[in-house]
């Protein structure tokens, strides 16, 4: 069986897509402009939305998944490592783009690959971008070349410290002045993104750039029904009205979630009550592993979530029924910090003075702390 709709990895194709064509055209008009950020919370499609989008311009691009960075510690040596193999990437597809790293000292080739080394002071990204900056201009048709960072905000791990890298620096380098490379930025956990990037702060290195935003939302309830019944249709196989509301219900029209029900209902053979019951314990698990890095650092964020899922939504309420629950007096400055991260994390969206959890799922697995 072809899923395409409900096939749990990220979509790579146009054909995949579903109900994006808004975000296709904001993108397409913004890759004029150096430096693009695509936001939206997790599992809302950022990343199938970037790769199809990539895949259907037929200009070259470097691919980055910087989550992989976590392996080697946010380091210079991991780095190099995911930039060795997204340009393999590249250059397996675009094949001239290997002459324009020939003969610089610390890059190994063979065959198709190339290999940059960590250790060669002298090969720093300023320099590897101005190889795929000469490449872009002067032998693409398109005249450009994109690179794409998802999930970019893991990129204010490598700044600061001896040996680390400052991207700000450099993509305001580049924006300046490699008029081939556009940068598109994907982020899930906005606020750490643009405070990284600080790009209104007189004292950041990207201060006065102008950056395209694309934001990627949820969709809303009649296209998140319309998106179940095809991923079934495709399946052959059917399902009610009333289970098409019920899994509505649960994810709140963010297409990870949706596609993760589909798939797994597929799996248990049928979107029955029981097995949208069985779908949402594994769904709580998978948020209960996300979030227990968070809970770590601090017990009091179970306990602001748990307060929120509960619609203690106002500040004031929130701060009342945490102290009531801890037993203690949280001070003002707490309090803010907390929510400020959780709004920073994308866990907790704030609109007219009032905070409401972003993912239904992780408002309901708060609820049952």
């Amino acid at each position: 069986m072809i899923l395409l709709l409900f096939d749990p990895r990220p979509k790579e194709h146009m054909e995949e897509l579903f109900d994006r064509e808004e975000e296709l055209k904001l993108l397409r008009k913004a890759i004029s402009t150096p430096l693009t950020l695509l936001l939206g919370v997790r599992r809302v499609g950022k990343t199938s939305l970037l790769k199809s989008f990539l895949n259907s311009l037929g200009a070259p691009y470097v691919y980055l998944d910087l989550r992989v960075l976590e392996d080697g510690g946010y380091s210079r040596a991991q780095l190099y490592r995911l930039l060795s193999d997204s340009v393999s990437n590249c250059i397996s597809k675009w094949k001239k783009m290997l002459d324009c790293f020939r003969g610089i000292k610390g890059v190994s080739i063979s065959g198709f690959s190339v290999e940059f080394d960590w250790r060669e002071q002298t090969l720093t990204l300023t320099a590897l971008l101005n190889k795929l900056n000469d490449y872009a201009l002067n032998r693409t048709d398109e005249g450009f070349l994109i690179i794409s960072f998802d999930e970019a905000q893991f990129l204010r791990l490598l700044a600061g410290g001896k040996g680390r890298i400052d991207f700000r620096g450099i993509m305001a380098y580049a924006y300046d002045n490699l008029r081939g490379l556009r940068f598109i930025l994907t982020g899930s956990e906005v606020g750490l993104l643009l405070h990284f990037l600080r790009l209104d702060d007189a004292s950041s290195p990207l201060y006065g750039r102008y950056a395209s935003i694309v934001r990627v939302e949820r969709f809303p309830r009649d296209r998140s029904i319309e998106f179940l019944r095809r991923g079934f249709m495709e399946a052959n196989l059917p399902i009610s009205d009333d289970a098409l509301d019920a899994i509505v219900d649960k994810v709140d029209g963010i297409p990870g979630w949706l596609t993760y029900f589909g798939y797994m209902c597929l799996e248990s053979g049928g979107a029955s009550k029981e097995a949208i019951k069985a779908v949402t314990e594994k769904a709580l698990g998978l948020v209960e592993r996300e979030l227990k890095e968070l809970f770590k650092r601090s017990s009091q964020y179970k306990h602001v979530l748990k307060a929120i899922s509960l619609e203690a939504n106002s500040w004031s309420n929130i701060k009342r029924t945490v102290e009531a629950w801890i037993g203690r007096r949280l001070t003002n400055a707490e309090t803010t910090r907390f929510l400020n991260t959780l709004i920073n994390l994308s866990i907790v969206e704030k609109t007219d003075g009032e905070y409401k959890i972003a993912d239904p799922l992780i408002a309901e697995y708060c609820r049952k702390i």
